[in-house]
């Protein structure tokens, strides 16, 4: 088997960590490797998010990559309860789906015995669930990572894909100081953007900057997976910022036919772009085709998330031109603008002589 890219070789060191919403400490502690591997800078903002930068000083409008560290899991909430933290249907937390929980590090099995909708709490049992305490957390027992010809199977790869591709993106721009790039790796995404809200609030990403949501979100009809990743102009809640979409469509037009890259409304969900938007700032995305979405696949079973290798690194080249190409963005409406003007010159006089 040939060697996976740099990105997918990333997307491992991050997918076997386990992590939930209030629980992302090991995704962030390897994360953090990672980049410090690498010479970029890497600190934690107030909330426990990661702020990591490529090192010396970049000239321009600065891009942020937003990606979150969590996905929907459990914490305990008392003996042989646990609360769910992120949006999974009840259909599929029903009588004897098996579990995983942690404790100071330790896996401890367990079993669901009844899921209640009303509080969104699971009841469990397990041989050694008796040693769980409050604020230990769970998972599903999945197979934590992969490869199956061109594809990715994991139990979280929303967002953990989208973390692996905003710090395989910073890698290449610690060598190239034309990119002005940086990343926020946020927490609790799954349970209402707080990490992302808290960064918001706080100023941590400043007003003169472009936002990139890098995200694995659902497939829908008419976005394939291994179709390439997929330029989002909005999500459930609204449509994102025409003008940092532009960043990524002028990328588009320089990757040149080798690469396949989609554009669509991805409406399978709400992403962090929206609460960036809807707080002042200039914020787009850049979504991966994911197949069992939270793990919800087939027949009411929880499953392996699904990703192409594809599209995880095309998303790395598209950033990469996107940040070393702003100009090309900024002339983007320009450039539109006058061709749509060119009809109203050649046509426009005849529409006021035969008005």
């Amino acid at each position: 088997m040939a060697r996976p890219p740099p990105v997918v070789q990333i997307l491992h060191r991050l997918a076997v960590q386990p992590t939930a919403p209030l629980h992302e400490h090991g995704v962030a502690r390897v994360a953090t490797a990672i980049a410090r591997g690498y010479g970029a800078s890497v600190r934690r903002d107030g909330y426990g998010n990661l702020i990591v930068a490529p090192p010396g000083a970049r000239r321009g409008p600065p891009i942020w990559l937003v990606a979150h560290m969590d996905h929907p899991g459990l914490e305990v909430v008392g003996p042989g309860t646990a609360r769910l933290l992120g949006g999974v249907r009840p259909t599929y937390l029903r009588r004897g789906v098996k579990l995983r929980f942690y404790r100071d590090g330790e896996a401890i099995a367990a079993t669901i015995r009844k899921f209640d909708p009303r509080t969104e709490t699971i009841s469990f049992h397990g041989p050694a669930a008796s040693r769980l305490r409050k604020d230990a957390f769970g998972v599903w027992e999945l197979e934590d990572f992969r490869i199956v010809g061109d594809r990715v199977r994991a139990r979280q790869l929303d967002d953990i894909a989208g973390c692996a591709i905003s710090l395989a993106a910073i890698e290449r721009a610690c060598g190239d100081r034309r990119q002005n790039l940086h990343a926020l790796l946020t927490r609790a995404e799954e349970i209402g953007f707080v990490g992302t809200l808290g960064a918001a609030v706080d100023g941590r990403i400043p007003r003169n900057a472009w936002i990139i949501n890098v995200e694995a979100s659902k497939a829908i009809p008419g976005v394939a997976i291994g179709g390439g990743p997929v330029i989002r102009v909005g999500d459930r809640a609204r449509t994102f910022d025409a003008g940092a979409e532009n960043l990524l469509m002028a990328a588009r037009a320089k990757l040149g036919g080798q690469s396949r890259v989609q554009r669509a409304l991805m409406s399978g969900g709400t992403c962090e772009a929206t609460p960036w938007n809807l707080l002042g700032h200039r914020a787009t995305g850049l979504a991966i085709p994911l197949g069992n979405y939270h793990n919800m696949g087939v027949r009411n079973r929880l499953n392996p998330e699904v990703v192409a290798i594809g599209d995880v690194a095309t998303a790395v080249d598209l950033i990469e031109l996107a940040a070393r190409n702003v100009p090309a963005a900024l002339r983007r409406d320009e450039t539109s603008r006058a061709r749509i003007l060119r009809s109203l010159r050649k046509y426009g006089g005849r529409l006021e002589r035969s008005r």
